[in-house]
């Protein structure tokens, strides 16, 4: 006799072949991970073949080479792959990759992935292929409030900095950084909760 296993969606199987004409990728990462963890009401599971689409948004399990599980996200807390973890913020079924986290935020990334429609060239009478785009968008998380989004620049970083302006843009200036990269505005929130 086979147990349930509530963690696998209902929509069980989908097929991974090649797909017409798609370049790229609609997972969040290009391979899918050897050593990942799946964390559910108090218990840890091992997971080979994990990943996210961000196509559908859904968390999966590559099993042997054309199929996936979809996981049931709404049975999952976080997950880790590669070191990363990810994990629901507020009411929705979407998981963020968690990129600072104290007692009172977390500074999360939503990973979306659209088809961008290849071109057709009438002259030369050849047509583009489709492929995958995958964007990056950042968010603050306080509990009990919707995540708020924000882009990677001064003045949008800065609204969630309601004193210690000073101290931050002295820190900034010193430690020379770079607002638009994502590893110099973790440094950024580090210090800003350290003071």
């Amino acid at each position: 006799m086979h147990n349930y296993n509530p963690l696998i969606s209902s929509n069980i199987n989908k097929f991974l072949g090649t797909q017409k004409n798609i370049q790229g990728s609609r997972f969040v990462f290009e391979k899918f991970n050897e050593q990942g963890k799946i964390y559910t009401n108090n218990q840890v599971y091992s997971a080979n073949g994990l990943n996210i689409d961000a196509l559908n948004n859904d968390l999966v399990l590559k099993i042997g080479k054309d199929s996936i599980l979809v996981l049931e996200k709404n049975r999952v807390d976080s997950i880790r792959i590669d070191n990363q973890l990810f994990k629901r913020a507020g009411a929705m079924e979407l998981f963020y990759e968690v990129l600072f986290e104290n007692n009172k935020v977390s500074l999360l990334k939503m990973y979306n992935c659209h088809v961008k429609q290849g071109k057709t060239n009438v002259m030369m009478g050849k047509t583009e292929n489709d492929s995958y785009v995958l964007t990056e968008k950042y968010y603050l998380y306080e509990e009990g409030k919707s995540p708020s989004a924000f882009r990677l620049n001064k003045k949008s970083l800065f609204q969630f900095f309601n004193n210690k302006k000073t101290q931050l843009k002295a820190h900034i200036k010193k430690n020379n950084l770079k607002l638009n990269q994502e590893e110099d505005v973790i440094r950024l929130f580090n210090y800003y909760y350290s003071i």
